[in-house]
């Protein structure tokens, strides 16, 4: 705000320099009007020149009695005409010059005006009119005098550049409306930035946006001059309430508006509408959207999504890893002490029975070996060698018993251990 208003008062310090516009008294050839016609007709003329050309647009239109006190010693206004009327305008310091002739045609009045620009010996513009008497001829004069004096707004004109500055990346261009003197378009086109002309003078230029705060100001307008106006807009802010949370609990986390450091939260300050707001650790940063709806002031409880974990969250943490690894080798072990469960006993059954069905078989064979050594030592073989089969039948049936006994008692011992060991 100071900003601003140090920039109006420097546009406001900038003095305003008039053009003056002096309206010679009318002439007229002998006997065709009076001398109180001629003065009533140049209060006529200078009158439409205060219409066409105002005040507030830094003109002044010279009172004869202005003109009376610049003329050198000895010269009357009256005397004034033709070929000596810039020379006139430049005694007494106007810019523009303009004076009435009045004669007769026919049984006609007639009239010719002429403005000159007292500066460049330049004859601006004229008319001519006539009249059948002196009311007509004030109706023509007040017709075509305006038109005339125009051309001095058309050459004095000067230009605005309006080229607002906007802080970088907030706002955009079409949310921009300029003003001059209330008005947002001139012939049909919308002001914009660029180059205007105006006519000169003071006149009121007005930027607004959404983003920034509304700033009109004056600033003077020279004629033939361009006038830049480019002072920065200062950004709307309006106040705004956030707090964060996290996992339901609240959070105090970073806030950055427009990327730069703001404090932290719970915040509560004025902060640009326009602008991005964002909340959360570096890696962690979300983005917090904001929408005024033409409210003063928004209040917003924000749930983050993520966030940096504290010492103590972090120690929480460690503690419930380990008490889950513990948790889960618990469970791998029962698990893996089921599924031992499972195979053992019907692997222990089958063992303990193969060595049952071993055991048996070596219970046959040491009847069968029962018999053979009965029949070895109650036989009376005639050679040696059928002494000698029967004897190898016995060992036969020997071998085979203690193998079939080694087997089942071994079948049912693995039995057992995997039965009451694993």
């Amino acid at each position: 705000m100071f900003k601003w208003l140090k920039w109006s008062l420097l546009v406001l310090a900038v003095p305003a320099i008039a053009t003056h516009v002096a309206v010679l008294e009318t002439t007229a050839g002998s006997g065709v009007i009076t001398l109180e016609e001629k003065q009533y007709l140049t209060d006529v003329l200078r009158s439409e020149a205060v219409k066409a050309l105002p005040a507030e647009q830094n003109y002044t239109i010279m009172t004869r009695e202005n003109i009376n006190m610049m003329l050198p010693p000895g010269k009357a206004i009256e005397d004034c005409e033709g070929s000596c009327l810039v020379e006139t305008g430049k005694n007494i310091s106007a810019d523009y010059i303009a004076q009435g002739h009045v004669g007769r045609f026919a049984d006609n009045l007639t009239i010719t005006v002429e403005l000159y620009e007292t500066a460049g010996n330049k004859l601006m513009g004229s008319f001519s009119s006539k009249a059948r008497n002196i009311e007509s001829l004030e109706t023509e004069i007040r017709q075509k005098s305006q038109e005339l004096f125009a051309r001095i707004v058309a050459s004095s004109y000067g230009k605005l550049d309006l080229q607002p500055t906007l802080e970088k990346n907030i706002g955009q261009e079409s949310d921009l409306v300029i003003k001059i003197d209330g008005e947002s378009s001139k012939d049909g086109r919308k002001y914009m930035r660029g180059v205007w002309e105006v006519p000169p003078g003071m006149h009121t230029v007005e930027f607004t946006h959404r983003c920034y705060d509304s700033q009109p100001f004056k600033v003077n307008v020279l004629s033939g001059k361009t006038t830049v106006v480019n002072n920065p807009l200062d950004l709307k802010k309006k106040f705004l309430s956030i707090a964060t949370e996290f996992k339901g609990e609240p959070r105090v986390v970073p806030v950055l508006v427009n990327g730069e450091p703001f404090g932290s939260t719970p915040l509560y300050d004025n902060v640009p509408v326009c602008a991005k707001i964002e909340v959360g650790e570096e890696g962690f940063r979300e983005i917090v959207l904001t929408d005024w709806q033409g409210n003063d002031k928004l209040e917003i409880v924000y749930k983050l999504k993520a966030a940096k974990l504290t010492a103590e969250e972090l120690r929480a943490d460690s503690i419930r890893a380990a008490e889950q690894a513990a948790a889960d080798e618990a469970a791998r072990k029962a698990a893996a002490s089921e599924s031992r469960s499972k195979i053992k006993t019907p692997v222990s059954v089958v063992l303990m029975a193969l060595g049952a069905v071993g055991l048996m078989m070596g219970v046959y064979e040491n009847m069968v070996l029962g018999s053979e050594r009965d029949k070895y030592d109650k036989a009376s073989y005639s050679t040696k060698a059928e002494y000698d089969a029967q004897w190898d039948k016995v060992e036969s049936a020997e071998t085979l018993r203690n193998i079939l006994y080694g087997a089942g008692a071994g079948l049912i011992g693995a039995g057992a251990v995997v039965l009451f060991v694993f």
